[in-house]
């Protein structure tokens, strides 16, 4: 990999999947990003061009190219040009801010939000939703993955990130959230006159009428509150950027928190419903855990797990932990990451033309064969110390992204998710879809698609 030279312009771009008009590739990807980018893997190899509607890209596959990919953001590569997207839905905030130092310190804003204490409220605060949830359900019966989850997933995030005001209105704002995530388009120009366009620009003044009552009364009162929104108050650079800024970090954050960490919860549950011999070590974990096993006790697999039989929010539990990452491996939320070329890029004998795209693409990534051992299996196991196989190369998994902006949340994400696994396991024996769930787009992340239905009975 190397720096552009003067006669950049001689050589070739990547190769494209032959066939395909600007149309038709786009309603290929549309249907099946992951197949779309294998397919063109398989015939193309590790870097490939693509054409999606107007917009041309290169994708790039092993972790050589992602290296090369995070080292080079704010570099060679842009990020801004390639968030414009979602300026309708939050303004020029975060990764949309065009200017960098603005950038920058909005985001290490958020990254300093999700540690130490601040970390081990929010996963309080996340065990404390999913109780509630699980005493809603009852003894027994059934529920859509997707629909339940999601609603689980909004009440954490608006108890976590926005505070108690907001979780009060949570059936006022759950819907217009969604509304905002359903206008969210990768390549239609933001400001045509779609319905998705219109419903995502009256949620985004609805959403906005409803927070700034709540900015105001944190700065009258002199206690302050323990959420993401009262960080961003008191931060001297941020809260005084006016409330517009405030506002929209504040969605930002809570959107893309609580729809990744959802899907990838999802997907991680309906993989270990899947595979009952490894469930039963994670169960059996759960159980050595939600309770410590006093003399002459009874084994804690046969104690039910109600009242104070809880899984701690902070307990230990790699095995359900490697399952997670094994989620993220196999169906990684986000089908791709993009970066907008700044200048012309000479990579491996290709021309990255300035303009283009510089794309990543998870799904593909994460099966290859020289870092996973037999990739298309389920084995939770390859991420356990004596294997390891995501530390063969530092950007091998990279579901969170990488460099400096990775995903700022992430270890929150990883907090809730188990949190949420393991306390469905020590109350519940749970049953898995009957039907493999199809992967769906249609709130910008991957997510199995409704309906989905597992079934739950009070474990004996």
């Amino acid at each position: 990999m190397t720096a552009a030279p003067r006669d950049v312009d001689i050589l070739p771009t990547p190769p494209m999947l032959p066939g395909l008009s600007q149309t038709s590739s786009m309603l290929e990807w549309q249907q099946d990003h992951a197949g779309f980018f294998q397919r063109a893997y398989e015939q193309l190899g590790p870097v490939f061009g693509v054409q999606l509607g107007p917009q041309q890209g290169t994708v790039l596959v092993g972790p050589r190219y992602h290296e090369f990919f995070f080292k080079e953001v704010d570099n060679r590569l842009s990020v801004p040009e390639q968030y414009r997207f979602v300026v309708p839905m939050f303004g020029e905030v975060a990764l949309a801010a065009t200017d960098t130092a603005t950038r920058r310190r909005h985001v290490a804003l958020m990254q300093s939000a999700f540690q130490g204490r601040r970390l081990s409220r929010y996963t309080e605060q996340a065990a404390d939703e999913t109780e509630q949830w699980l005493d809603s359900l009852g003894a027994n019966g059934r529920f859509d993955l997707w629909n339940a989850l999601e609603g689980l997933a909004m009440r954490i995030a608006a108890s976590t990130l926005l505070g108690p005001e907001v979780r009060a209105r949570i059936d006022d704002f759950r819907p217009l959230l969604a509304d905002l995530a359903r206008g969210m388009d990768f390549v239609l120009p933001p400001d045509l006159p779609l319905p998705k366009f219109v419903r995502r620009d009256r949620a985004r003044r609805l959403l906005t009428e409803m927070i700034q009552p709540v900015l105001a009364e944190r700065r009258r009162r002199s206690d302050t509150s323990p959420d993401f929104l009262q960080t961003l108050i008191d931060d001297p650079g941020v809260g005084d950027e006016g409330d517009d800024v405030l506002v929209g970090m504040a969605l930002m954050t809570i959107f893309t928190g609580y729809i990744t960490t959802c899907a990838q919860l999802a997907w991680a549950l309906v993989l270990l419903l899947q595979h009952p011999a490894y469930l039963e070590s994670v169960i059996a974990e759960v159980d050595a855990a939600r309770t410590p096993a006093a003399p002459g006790s009874p084994p804690a697999s046969t104690r039910p797990a109600v009242g104070g039989d809880r899984v701690p929010p902070d307990a230990r539990l790699p095995r359900l932990e490697w399952a997670l990452k094994e989620a993220i491996r196999l169906r990684p939320v986000m089908s791709h990451y993009a970066r907008y070329n700044r200048t012309d890029i000479e990579l491996d004998g290709y021309r990255l033309p300035a303009g283009w795209l510089t794309m990543l693409c998870p799904s593909v990534a994460h099966r290859l064969p020289e870092l996973f051992t037999d990739p298309d299996r389920y084995d939770p196991e390859r991420f356990s110390p004596g294997r390891a196989e995501d530390r063969r190369h530092p950007y091998a998994l990279i579901g969170f992204s990488g460099g400096f902006y990775r995903c700022p949340g992430s270890a929150f994400g990883m907090n809730e998710m188990r949190v949420v696994i393991a306390s469905l396991l020590a109350r519940f024996d749970l049953v898995a879809p009957a039907v493999e769930p199809l992967p769906s787009f249609d709130m910008g992340v991957t997510r199995p698609t409704s309906p989905c239905i597992i079934e739950y009975r009070t474990r004996n």
